[in-house]
């Protein structure tokens, strides 16, 4: 299983909740690691500022996209509870974590 960290900053959201999205985000990374075996170690940095949420990330040490990707909190919380939401998001995370590889 990947080593997965998260940092996370929330401004806007109640604690209970943001748990929960901490825990979507670093499983559905962990699922990543293991589906695609393109990494071992993720070091995530998560931040919502009013409903506004990015994401950056540093895969086995490197870090070739600057740019974070935009999560919709929405999407987020959608997420905890529905497949659909959750695929989205995987594949979302999975395209940008091509980017910081560099593929």
């Amino acid at each position: 299983m990947a080593e997965v960290s998260l940092t996370a900053a929330f401004s806007t959201v109640p604690t209970a909740e943001a748990d929960e999205i901490k825990r979507v985000i670093v499983e559905t990374v962990q699922q990543l690691a293991q589906d695609d075996g393109t990494f071992k170690r993720a070091k995530l940095v998560f931040t919502e500022s009013d409903e506004r949420c990015g994401l950056t990330a540093e895969l086995d040490g490197v870090k070739r996209e600057g740019v974070p990707l935009q999560i919709d909190i929405e999407q987020l919380e959608d997420a905890k509870t529905s497949a659909g939401a959750r695929a989205q998001l995987k594949e979302s995370l999975r395209l940008y974590f091509r980017r910081v590889l560099g593929k």
